[in-house]
């Protein structure tokens, strides 16, 4: 396509553009100068470290045929386009360069601090009852599943441009896609370009503010998944319970298809019942008068939630009860989620990627009622993230177990010491807690104190099999961990 069409059928209105007399045919899109080929468009995207500008000689270098950047480009070669917002422009780009129809997609978008991972993976299942396996895609923070194809993610929110770009390379293109949309991805526009018929809150809790600033920042950034990035059809699926979801509903009210959940009365999807033990959750639920029950293998009352936000949205698409049941039905885990470690021990283990305050209450709460005998967390923090949330998990967990070991989560750039020495101050004096920096050993205190009847939650790190320091990724897995340990112990 020719850039000048490319342009035109992308609807984006440049503030400036000279295009060079041949006005060159584009084969693809680059914004990462290291993979541009002969005939590639570049787009030069403002990073948080760089400005892409400072890559355009790279780009032409190596083939580019045409340059869309924020800013003037005098003497440019040649042809180049100036935009208000380059970034934004990546997935218009990409959706008429390669025509994606995405009105022919069932698209599920999904934000909040906890509960995206495991609501994705239902919505995930469900997708799977409607177009099959082959024409169902995920993209989240544990993996990307397309159709049959399962791989470890790299970021929680793919660029859209890369996304469009597998879209269009599908040998079985996909009739649905499912994805966490997380707050930066939305503050940094890697969206734009998706659109979604189902737009999911499940809460806002303390996270991210080293990057947001303040809890106001962060609500922003999340609603803007269901102010600029969902269909003139499309429904938003919220969470009432949760203070600011009750503030979405109410201000989305005039504007959009709202259809709410929770225990609240107001709720369009209440909850009635919930039950929950090793065996899962069994969830009640009462929907323009009528009542029905679902069952989940996960365990945890707060998949109460997870399941519910699913069925929401279900009910919102006139999905069939028993679709929705054997979406359920088909999930026995989610990766590093309330993951009950495999280990023949007369007590449990439980990996959990639970790194914020209210993920631990959670997790802890709901390990809580199935334990006979004491709760022990082994946690830590990650390094280079908020900090203000250090001292609040510290109390957080001293509020809901027995005994905790304070240990290193990702320490990245940060002195391990530091950053436990931050949690700590958020625990009581007479509370039982050990500090013990290394995360092998702390998760082998654990197991060595270990009773019959104790549940041992080790949190943070979750599906993750690695840990970070100093810029370097070891493999680390907490679940091969407590497996190796327990077997050296046992002898």
């Amino acid at each position: 396509m020719k850039v000048s069409q490319l342009i035109k059928q992308a609807g984006i209105t440049p503030s400036s553009c000279v295009i060079a007399a041949a006005d060159p045919v584009i084969e693809d899109i680059a914004y990462d100068s290291r993979t541009v080929k002969a005939g590639d468009l570049f787009v030069a995207i403002a990073g948080l470290r760089d400005n892409g500008d400072i890559y355009i000689k790279d780009a032409l270098e190596k083939g580019a045929v045409a340059v869309l950047s924020e800013n003037p480009q005098p003497g440019c070669a040649v042809t180049w386009v100036q935009v208000d917002d380059s970034r934004a422009a990546l997935g218009m780009l990409a959706n008429a360069l390669w025509s994606i129809d995405q009105k022919s997609m069932l698209n599920v978008g999904i934000t909040g601090t906890n509960g995206k991972t495991t609501t994705s993976y239902f919505y995930k299942k469900l997708m799977d009852q409607l177009f099959g396996e082959d024409c169902s895609w995920m993209f989240g923070t544990v993996q990307s599943v397309l159709g049959t194809e399962v791989s470890d993610s790299t970021h929680t929110t793919p660029e859209a441009l890369d996304l469009l770009r597998l879209v269009n390379r599908a040998a079985i293109p996909p009739r649905s896609m499912v994805m966490e949309v997380s707050s930066h991805a939305l503050s940094l526009k890697r969206v734009a370009g998706i659109q979604y018929d189902l737009a999911v809150w499940t809460n806002l809790t303390l996270d991210h503010l080293d990057f947001h600033g303040d809890m106001q920042q962060y609500y922003k950034a999340k609603k803007l998944l269901f102010t600029e990035h969902m269909k003139q059809c499309g429904v938003a699926v919220v969470n009432i319970d949760d203070p600011w979801g009750k503030r979405l509903s109410e201000e989305l009210a005039n504007t959009t298809n709202v259809v709410t959940y929770g225990k609240d009365d107001a709720a369009m999807v209440k909850i009635i019942s919930s039950n929950c033990d090793w065996n899962g959750c069994l969830v009640g639920v009462e929907y323009q008068q009528e009542k029905s029950e679902f069952h989940s293998p996960l365990k945890g009352h707060f998949n109460v939630y997870n399941m519910v936000a699913m069925i929401a949205g279900a009910f919102a698409l006139n999905i069939d009860r028993k679709k929705i049941q054997d979406a359920f039905s088909e999930m026995n885990r989610v990766p590093g989620r309330m993951d009950r470690v495999p280990v023949d021990a007369p007590f449990v283990v439980i990996v959990d990627y639970a790194h914020t305050p209210d993920a631990l209450v959670n997790v802890l709460q709901a390990a809580r009622p199935l334990t006979s005998g004491e709760l022990i967390c082994v946690f830590g923090c990650g390094g280079d993230r908020d900090k203000s949330k250090r001292a609040i998990m510290g109390e957080s967990v001293a509020l809901n177990c027995d005994e905790a070991i304070v240990t290193s989560d990702n320490p990245r750039s940060e002195k391990p010491e530091s950053i436990i020495a931050q949690i700590v101050q958020g625990i009581p004096l007479d509370f039982p807690h050990t500090v013990i920096t290394n995360r092998r050993d702390a998760i082998e205190g654990a197991i060595r104190r270990a009773k019959s009847g104790d549940c041992i939650v080790v949190a943070g790190k979750g599906h993750e099999e690695y840990q970070e320091m100093l810029g370097v990724r070891s493999h680390f897995s907490d679940t091969e961990t407590v497996q190796e340990i327990y077997k050296e112990l046992k002898g």
